[in-house]
């Protein structure tokens, strides 16, 4: 079978990925600007350095996935490859939230479709097609 190059071509896997990682990131900031306000109670419990420690993390981790989206959007490759690392710690991360908000049903039901749907993205852009967008 020929290989076909499509120049210019932008699939919108690739662009919604990327809105989607975006707004994740912002989202993960708006969520450390209100625990840094919520903070200042727990230092007396011994709770404070390890909740500074998190909200660092996850300052890290949604800076990451806010540079990944608008490389995305750039199709650069670094972005792709940062991109797919993300999806996979979520796809990871995934399992632990309904154990942590005290495991509805519904919550776990929500988190196995967003598992399968970051499984299917995560298939998706490692495909000869996404990969020549980033050529």
């Amino acid at each position: 079978m020929p290989i076909t190059f499509r120049v210019g071509y932008r699939s919108p896997l690739v662009s919604t990925v990327a809105w989607a990682l975006m707004l994740l990131g912002l989202f993960g900031l708006g969520l450390s600007g209100y625990l840094f306000g919520h903070t200042s109670g727990f230092a007396v419990a011994g709770l404070g350095w390890w909740l500074m420690a998190g909200q660092a993390l996850l300052v890290l981790a949604s800076a990451a996935s806010i540079a990944s989206g608008q490389g995305l959007l750039r199709r650069l490759e670094w972005a792709r490859r940062l991109s797919l690392g993300l999806l996979a710690l979520i796809l990871f991360s995934l399992p632990v939230l309904p154990w942590v908000a005290g495991s509805p049903v519904m919550l776990g039901l929500a988190c196995l479709a967003a598992s399968a749907a970051l499984l299917w993205a995560l298939r998706e852009m490692n495909t000869m097609l996404v990969r020549q967008e980033f050529a």
